[in-house]
């Protein structure tokens, strides 16, 4: 599979309860909106760098959340393409 990793220009915050994704230094005056993320998505974009795979983050967030496969599948399929159009996620 594609090894991924996080684009060190955006960072995640806390704000308000929120886990919001950030851009920082020069890519901030491109790309100046911010993405919310939910639990799941949080835990994806915390756990890229060290799983680099989709497999490896599946079966982490199987671990760490009581949801089913298909469910896991589905969710870091979708986020991870997303992260890696808006350029927040590098492919090696």
């Amino acid at each position: 599979g594609v090894l991924m990793k996080r684009n060190t220009n955006f960072i995640l915050r806390e704000i308000a309860g929120e886990n919001i994704l950030v851009a920082t230094g020069e890519v901030a005056q491109i790309f100046n909106g911010m993405i919310t993320l939910n639990e799941v998505a949080s835990f994806i974009w915390k756990n890229i760098d060290e799983c680099k795979t989709v497999d490896k983050l599946i079966a982490s967030i199987l671990d760490e959340f009581d949801i089913d496969e298909e469910t896991a599948k589905r969710d870091v399929q979708n986020f991870t393409t997303e992260l890696i159009t808006m350029g927040m996620v590098i492919e090696e």
